[in-house]
């Protein structure tokens, strides 16, 4: 199950049995880590109970194997189950509900279909139905539409009313009698209309109609289907046309991705246009040598489009080939529509060149291309790169003319900034309160920041009623900002106090029912329907933001928690839904295990992947703290911990990791701001920030980081930390 906040079996299980010669202390702590969200902990206490026993009893064994399962560490739930001799007779059908969630999570499953099918026959009611539901999902991906197609029919008659819609859905894109199929499928409401098209066009697949499938998945916008379908139909240029279409149109999908393997199989690349779609469904997915060896191609065989040479310089500078990058964008350069995106690119390129024609090949673009969205950020790299090379005079005229063309613009927010710290570093207090006040005057979008540092720079002229007087004024205006909180804790102003929360009731039956029966898609798709069409009320919204967080949607959940902040913005419920806390209990267990501060912890949970356990990043980092494949494993060996890249996103499993490296790094910076900032953009570049004048200042620390984005991933996590103390204090 993609999202882990209920172990499935929990709502399914007979009554408890008499725990025996089970080691009570054992259960009653594997028990409560599981509640507390501590899946992982629960089934390593398990395990190391079972190891200490050379004779566990059933009860240990079934509980063992749930907490794996939870852990998805299916191979051992599997082996703890298989083969035992009072698995049929256990609960029930519970121990078989658990080796077909094992088998169905190994892909095994043929397998698990039959445990599950008979689970269901030593069940009852809406038990029994459930598992009908995990049975037919097995049968279906076993390839046995009509052993699926008959356990969804028994599911609709079993008491699961509230989804019937979606087990209508699933039921009629695995028959095989089209017209029966249709009249499952003939009054089926949002947000399942989408799907039904999908179901109706399986269903002719299933019956021999190719061409009619065929054309369906075309209306639905499966171009990988139509490839697939198409192909195995012989229509080599059907086929070839939809898969090369599907590159071109979404060369980032999911289905382009799935789609490289027939590039690499079937239909290989032919044409030049096909070798450039191929290559921009590799790129980013893989070495990016790979896709340009596809445009390379596409290049001999004649395509000299300014729109392939621009993505062709994009993947040598990718590779670190600059020169070649160079020399392709001067040839895109001729382009009248993509000339000045070519040209702007070959001056970046000519910057990481340290080519002395740099200065004049951004200059002179900015002066060419005044109105191009580009032309601020063109003056800004100028003057940022001479700021490397120590040039702080070229830096100061190039920022300066940046600002006076651009007032508005992000990029002069960020260079008033720059000009404005050195300027306060030097002493220079009127240019810097001048900077800064330019900063406000302009509505620019650090003007919050740009008003905490006026209050510093009175402070350093000895005007600490002004200072203050600014701050208060700040607090009061943006009371929930990183500025506001912090110009708060300058003056004599109390702390933020919030009213404490009250839980609103659950309203997600659906949901919940979807998500027991492993029909985690469709979940999905009920979410997002919440999302298209939320609840008009405060209380309906809170109370679906509430839910959602608690079921792992954290994003939905902090979507809606801003739709109510519209309607109520002072209100603590309001307040909390956007800076939700559910997987508390095992925020804070993590915590204390490596002497971290738990309200940091939790902010930096929130701001990297707002509490949703499957995040992804952009650059491969995963779960509930973001990590890659590469600190989480390097983490787990230096503690010891087992751990498999399929492991990652296991809520506590990742938090644990998360809480150590926090942790390392911590130890290892000493100073709270700069950890933050490794944790976000690595150990390489803070260590260099560091050395930097002025970075003995916490607060010019923060406002010099050159990354922006780690720059507003410190300030938002220091606000968050703040948010949390006041939103969630215990009494």
């Amino acid at each position: 199950m993609r999202r882990a906040a209920v172990l499935w079996l929990a709502a399914l299980v007979a009554p408890p049995l008499a725990l025996g010669q089970v080691d009570h202390t054992v259960m009653v702590k594997a028990e409560s880590l599981r509640l507390a969200g501590r899946p992982w902990h629960a089934a390593e206490t398990m395990l190391a109970a079972a190891a200490r026993d050379s004779h566990p009893n059933a009860f240990l064994v079934v509980e063992g194997a749930k907490a794996e399962v939870h852990a998805r560490r299916f191979d051992r739930a599997r082996g703890l189950l298989a083969g035992q001799p009072w698995l049929e007779d256990y609960a029930g059908g519970e121990a078989l509900a658990v080796l077909g969630q094992a088998e169905s999570g190994l892909g095994q499953y043929g397998a698990a279909a039959a445990h599950f099918s008979a689970a269901r026959a030593r069940a009852s009611g809406a038990r029994a139905a459930l598992l009908a539901v995990r049975a037919a999902l097995a049968h279906e991906a076993a390839g046995e539409p009509d052993s699926a197609a008959a356990e969804f029919a028994a599911a609709r008659t079993g008491g699961l009313e509230g989804i019937d819609v979606w087990l209508r859905v699933r039921e009629a894109r695995v028959m095989r009698d089209t017209a029966a199929a249709f009249r499952l499928l003939a009054d089926v409401p949002p947000p399942a209309v989408r799907e039904a098209l999908l179901a109706r066009t399986r269903a002719l697949l299933l019956a021999g109609d190719t061409a009619r499938a065929i054309e369906g998945f075309a209306q639905a916008g499966k171009g990988l289907d139509v490839a697939r379908l198409a192909l195995a139909a012989g229509d080599t240029a059907r086929a070839r046309t939809a898969l090369y279409e599907l590159m071109a149109r979404a060369p980032q999908s999911d289905d382009a991705a799935a789609g490289v393997s027939l590039a690499f199989g079937p239909l290989p690349p032919r044409a030049p246009e096909e070798h450039v779609a191929l290559g921009r469904a590799l790129n980013r997915r893989g070495p990016a040598a790979d896709a340009r060896t596809h445009v390379e191609h596409a290049i001999q065989r004649g395509d000299s489009s300014a729109a392939t040479l621009v993505f062709y310089g994009e993947l040598l500078s990718a590779t670190g080939r600059y020169v070649d990058a160079a020399r392709a964008y001067r040839a895109a350069a001729r382009d009248s529509a993509l000339g000045p995106l070519a040209i702007y690119r070959r001056a970046r390129v000519l910057v990481r060149l340290g080519d002395p024609g740099a200065t004049t090949a951004l200059s002179g673009f900015a002066q060419t291309y005044p109105s191009d969205t580009a032309a601020p950020t063109a003056l800004y790299v100028l003057g940022d790169a001479l700021f490397d090379r120590g040039d702080w005079s070229g830096t100061a005229r190039w920022f300066g003319e940046l600002i006076a063309r651009y007032p508005s613009d992000t990029r002069s927010s960020l260079a008033r900034f720059r000009l404005a710290a050195r300027a306060y570093r030097d002493g220079d207090l009127d240019s810097a309160a001048a900077l800064y006040q330019g900063e406000v005057t302009a509505i620019g979008p650090q003007r919050t920041g740009a008003r905490f540092w006026l209050g510093k720079v009175a402070l350093a002229r000895g005007d600490t009623t002004g200072a203050r007087a600014i701050w208060r004024a700040l607090a009061r205006e943006d009371s929930l900002g990183y500025y506001g909180l912090r110009a708060r804790r300058e003056t004599d102003l109390p702390p933020v106090v919030i009213a404490p929360a009250t839980a609103p009731p659950s309203i997600l039956a659906r949901v919940d029912t979807l998500m027991l029966a492993g029909l985690d898609s469709e979940a999905q798709v009920e979410v997002r329907a919440v999302l298209a069409r939320p609840p008009q009320d405060v209380d309906g919204l809170l109370a679906w933001s509430e839910g959602l967080g608690l079921r792992g949607f954290g994003s939905a959940a902090v979507r809606l928690g801003w739709q109510a902040f519209v309607k109520a913005p002072g209100e603590p419920r309001v307040l909390r839904a956007i800076y939700p806390w559910p997987v508390r209990s095992a925020v804070e267990a993590e915590a204390r295990e490596f002497g971290v501060d738990p309200l940091l912890l939790v902010a930096i949970v929130r701001q990297e992947s707002v509490f949703d356990v499957e995040a992804l990043s952009p650059a491969g980092a995963r779960g509930l703290a973001q990590l890659t494949q590469s600190t989480a494993a390097l983490t787990a060996r230096g503690l010891d911990v087992t751990f498999y890249p399929e492991w990652i996103t296991v809520p506590d499993l990742n938090l644990h990791l998360g809480a150590a490296h926090l942790a390392e790094l911590l130890r290892r910076y000493t100073r709270l701001e700069a950890a933050i900032a490794a944790y976000n953009a690595g150990g390489s570049p803070v260590n260099r920030w560091l050395d930097r004048d002025g970075a003995d200042d916490p607060d010019q620390f923060i406002e010099l980081i050159p990354y922006p984005e780690t720059r507003g991933y410190v300030r938002s996590v220091l606000r968050n930390r703040e948010l949390y103390r006041v939103l969630y204090a215990r009494p």
